[in-house]
């Protein structure tokens, strides 16, 4: 890969901004669980950033406006949730190219925000996500939500100490779950209020990876 399309694309993992943490949420939208998460993040006055699946863009356009309407900034997460390092690079790059158009679609802008499913970004996505247009973020907290039967406390275990500029990575929906178990996102929900709180003991406000878009 040409060095200058790998800084170009070069993945962020942490906020710029220090006194904030970033609340991010991948696989949807979903039609039962993204409005429990928006609810909660509504009335918590926190905002949070949902990288979302194309596919379910198309399916759950109103899902994703409301998500913009309540200040929340909307990215995209490829169009079928492949694995990434399973296939072409030409199917690769379709993937992300008419993930980023269907949210472009639902939002009514432009979308370059990105995140690659599972966190792959090897010099194949790099390379994809550089004829795209696309700006990678990645997390740098991860309390494993997406794993079948998790709790709610085992979720704010996970969580650890947070810090300024951290990127937790949480999940409205799931895409190829492990188990159908994983498909509640009831856990999520259900630790959100503790998330939110945990992030503000420490004098962090809750925003966005980048503004609404």
């Amino acid at each position: 890969m040409h060095a200058l399309a790998w800084r170009a694309t070069r993945p962020r993992w942490e906020l710029a901004d220090r006194g904030a943490v970033a609340l991010t949420f991948d696989d949807g939208p979903d039609p039962e669980f993204t409005p429990q998460v928006l609810d909660v993040l509504a009335a918590h006055g926190a905002r949070a950033t949902f990288f979302v699946v194309g596919r379910r863009a198309r399916q759950h356009p109103e899902l994703v406006r409301r998500a913009l309407a309540d200040g929340h900034a909307v990215g995209s997460h490829t169009y079928a949730h492949h694995d990434g390092w399973t296939i072409p690079w030409p199917k690769l790059a379709r993937d992300l190219w008419h993930g980023r158009r269907a949210v472009e679609a639902a939002t009514g802008g432009t979308v370059r925000a990105f995140r690659p499913p599972k966190g792959y970004f090897g010099d194949r996505a790099a390379t994809a996500a550089a004829a795209c247009g696309l700006r990678p973020w990645l997390w740098t907290v991860n309390p494993r939500d997406w794993r079948p039967g998790v709790t709610a406390p085992e979720i704010l275990a996970g969580l650890g100490p947070l810090s300024g500029g951290d990127v937790v990575l949480l999940h409205d929906a799931i895409e190829r779950p492990e188990g159908p178990e994983a498909a509640d996102r009831s856990a999520t929900v259900e630790a959100l209020p503790g998330i939110i709180a945990a992030a503000r003991e420490r004098g962090l406000r809750l925003e966005p990876v980048e503004g609404p878009r």
